[in-house]
């Protein structure tokens, strides 16, 4: 097991939060460290294929501070089969990854 920062994260398909997404294959990461900044989840999940923009952390508007979860959108669906499959429940700095896909 993958142990970053000590907390498992969540990786799963993503709902269709953001209709303008290229086509691809977007997932959903959750339970992220507040450490944790998009070059480091690039750097990670890259690892899997060709990511589509930048990953995209969710942030409180007001105070800037990341809200726990991502989302990545990937070239190809088995790019995200590939992520979901190796890195949900990792550890990625101090937290246990969660997600999905949003296909």
């Amino acid at each position: 097991m993958i142990k970053l920062y000590g907390k498992p994260i969540r990786v799963n398909k993503a709902s269709a939060h953001n209709k303008n997404l290229d086509v691809g294959a977007n997932i959903f990461i959750g339970n992220l460290d507040p450490e944790i900044d998009e070059k480091l989840l690039y750097d990670t999940f890259s690892a899997f294929g060709v990511i589509l923009q930048t990953p995209k952390i969710m942030r409180d508007p007001d105070t800037g501070n990341s809200k726990g979860y991502a989302f990545i959108n990937f070239a190809s669906f088995d790019a995200s089969d590939a992520a979901i499959e190796a890195m949900n429940g990792q550890y990625l700095l101090k937290y246990s990854l969660s997600g999905g896909c949003d296909c």
